[in-house]
């Protein structure tokens, strides 16, 4: 497991098998082939690829997800998306464009 805490900026990348967390800010590259989890607090700027990944805070950047892509209402999204599932929750807000595949 893999956590940007609260308060934090981290640049750089993150490669890893497991589960990664953002309540802080993160600015880069995050590969995982588990879950990615952006917090309400959390925010990312960059490029994103994981298995499956929950967004409550803000994404900036390239997003793709292999499986499910879960958006909560408090999110906010600059970026474009590639995705096999998509889950988006009224509210959400999303500047960009989105392509599903099978």
């Amino acid at each position: 497991m893999n956590v940007v805490g609260l308060n934090s900026l981290v640049i750089g990348t993150i490669e890893c098998e497991k589960d990664v967390f953002v309540a802080g800010r993160f600015e880069g590259t995050i590969v995982t082939k588990g879950a990615l989890h952006i917090y309400p607090e959390g925010e990312v700027k960059g490029t994103v690829k994981a298995k499956d990944l929950t967004v409550a805070g803000r994404i900036q950047g390239e997003i793709e997800v292999t499986n499910r892509l879960k958006v909560k209402n408090s999110a906010n999204l600059e970026a474009n998306i590639s995705t096999r599932f998509l889950d988006w929750e009224e509210g959400a807000v999303l500047e960009g464009e989105v392509h599903t595949f099978y």
